[in-house]
């Protein structure tokens, strides 16, 4: 068996079984919130806080646009600074326009 996990993997696991009845409200800021969080520290982060913050982030998007029936899986993550641009993408066509700087590189 292969060691390596995939951070689509990951993402799957951190979102658990994936039923989340909360308001879009409280699904929006808790993006906001994440993304807040991968800009709060001013000197790099470990490897692992890192990954934990990308996986927090990515995480409320898919979330959010489940909500909003944005087609959205942790198996599309397969190259994510791709799906995060077409997710935040999407929700800027949706009239959502995350605040700060665009935490991944397109």
């Amino acid at each position: 068996m292969c060691g390596v996990v995939m951070y689509s993997d990951l993402l799957t696991q951190a979102l658990g079984d994936g039923g989340d009845d909360r308001p879009d409200d409280q699904l929006l800021a808790e993006l906001v919130d994440s993304r807040a969080r991968l800009h709060a520290t001013g000197a790099a982060a470990p490897v692992a806080e890192a990954l934990a913050r990308e996986l927090s982030y990515d995480g409320a998007l898919i979330r959010l646009c489940a909500s909003l029936d944005v087609r959205a899986a942790a198996a599309w993550f397969d190259s994510p600074e791709r799906e995060r641009a077409r997710l935040e993408q999407e929700l800027v066509h949706r009239g959502i326009r995350l605040p700060g700087p665009r935490p991944f590189p397109a």
